[in-house]
C-alpha cells in the first residue's frame, strides 16, 4: 500500500483462539505464533478491509504444513489485490507471491 493509502482492518481466528482486529497503516504488520494441535485440525481465518475492499480467507491449515513444508506464511495487501508469500520470502516486491 502506498503512504497515503487507508489502513488495511484485519480480524483473524481459529476456533479456540481470536487474535482480534488490528488496524495496519503503510509499512506496518502484524504476527503471531502458534503451534498446531494434536490432532492436526488447526485452521486460521482472516478477514482483511481496505477502504471499500474486503476479503476473507484461510491463513493457515494445519494440512498446509504437512503436505508443503512451509513454516511461514506471508500476507502482501496493495492496490492490485491481496497475495501469499511462503517461508522467507521477501515481502518489499511480489516475486514469488501468489494472488489470492
Amino acid at each position: 500500500m502506498s503512504q497515503d493509502s487507508k489502513p488495511v482492518t484485519v480480524h483473524c481466528a481459529s476456533g479456540d483462539y481470536d487474535v482480534g482486529n488490528h488496524t495496519l497503516y503503510y509499512r506496518q504488520d502484524f504476527n503471531w505464533q502458534f503451534k498446531t494441535n494434536f490432532w492436526g485440525t488447526t485452521l486460521f481465518f482472516c478477514r482483511f478491509w481496505w477502504g471499500p475492499k474486503t476479503k476473507a480467507f484461510d491463513v493457515f491449515k494445519a494440512k498446509w504444513d504437512r503436505d508443503e513444508y512451509h513454516h511461514t506464511y506471508t500476507y502482501e495487501v496493495n492496490e492490485q489485490g491481496f497475495y501469499v508469500g511462503y517461508d522467507e520470502e521477501p515481502s518489499d516486491h511480489m516475486h514469488g507471491f501468489n494472488y489470492l
